[in-house]
């Protein structure tokens, strides 16, 4: 976790800079470049500060994607219908022709740094954007390898779809525009929630203390096992604000009967995150932050169900 740490040490450098000069600061935009650094080093192996230059064309460019895809047909056509099938391609081709849709100058820039490693393999990095682009060539590596099985198979390697070109594009952008905005937003929700609550602020900085303390650095191990309230915290952030997702959506995969209604197979079934979230039946006075619901003595006190801040089951 190196390069995490390297990116929270800019940021502190940052915010600390924008303190000492006494002014207002926006924190979505704070976060919003944070965000963009870890995900830029981590997805794409891009070494570029953006929390050091809020106008670089590639968090622009991000940011006016999430607007785009929030307020634009594709958001309208969520609160109405289950699903988009045979209406998505036309709406991309509309937005194409008649308006500037910055997807797809996502997708053309991750694809230029695809094509980039693929001409120059020393550039290869440990980072998400190599494993799909390795993902892709081994069915190639299948076909053309002389140390074949007596079957036709490269030895190491199983037989199977494979990602194509544009599906490794596809799915690269998506992650990392998706990525980018929701947690941008739960850092910035978070950080409210924090100045609104100087006890559970408290709470949180001694917890880190006393893991630094024991353990001497914040490493994965560490973040995930040993501080629980601030992965409280960081559910009950979820829980009031939760970011993106208006509806879990899932489909049904065969006929099925549930208190006395039956179901299709293929029926979609829509859950409202937001209001089940705020509902007091599953969560008593749901808008006091309360992240002692997430402690280990209060578990099973809620249905598991009833907290899907990124949707639920398969």
């Amino acid at each position: 976790l190196d390069h995490i740490a390297e990116v929270s040490d800019v940021f502190m450098d940052v915010l600390g800079k924008k303190a000492d000069l006494g002014k207002e600061i926006n924190v979505l935009e704070m976060m919003q470049g944070l965000t963009m650094d870890y995900l830029g080093r981590a997805a794409f192996g891009i070494d570029t500060s953006f929390q050091e230059d809020f106008n670089n064309p590639f968090l622009v460019t991000a940011k006016r994607t999430l607007k785009e895809v929030m307020t634009g047909p594709f958001h309208m056509l969520a609160q109405s219908t289950t699903s988009l099938g045979v209406l998505a391609a036309p709406i991309f081709w509309l937005n194409r022709i008649f308006g500037n849709f910055s997807f797809l100058t996502s997708s053309e820039e991750t694809a230029k740094i695809i094509e980039l490693r693929r001409k120059n393999p020393e550039l290869r990095k440990n980072d998400l954007l190599q494993t799909l682009i390795d993902a892709e060539y081994q069915e190639e590596a299948t076909q053309t390898s002389s140390d074949k099985t007596t079957n036709g198979i490269v030895k190491g390697f199983q037989r199977g779809r494979t990602l194509s070109p544009e599906e490794v594009i596809q799915i690269s952008t998506i992650l990392f525009v998706a990525g980018f905005e929701t947690t941008a937003a739960v850092l910035s929700y978070l950080t409210f929630a924090l100045g609104k609550h100087q006890d559970v602020q408290d709470k949180v900085r001694q917890e880190v203390r006393e893991v630094l303390d024991n353990h001497g650095k914040l490493d994965y191990a560490t973040v995930t096992r040993k501080m629980k309230y601030v992965g409280q915290v960081i559910n009950e952030t979820l829980r009031i604000w939760p970011p993106g997702l208006t509806f879990t959506t899932r489909q049904a995969k065969e006929d099925f009967e549930y208190k006395g209604i039956k179901y299709k197979a293929g029926t979609c079934i829509m859950s409202p995150t937001l209001q089940i979230h705020r509902d007091e039946r599953f969560f008593p006075d749901p808008m006091k932050f309360d992240p002692d619901r997430f402690s280990e003595e209060n578990e099973g006190s809620f249905s598991k169900i009833a907290f899907q801040p990124f949707g639920m089951g398969p």
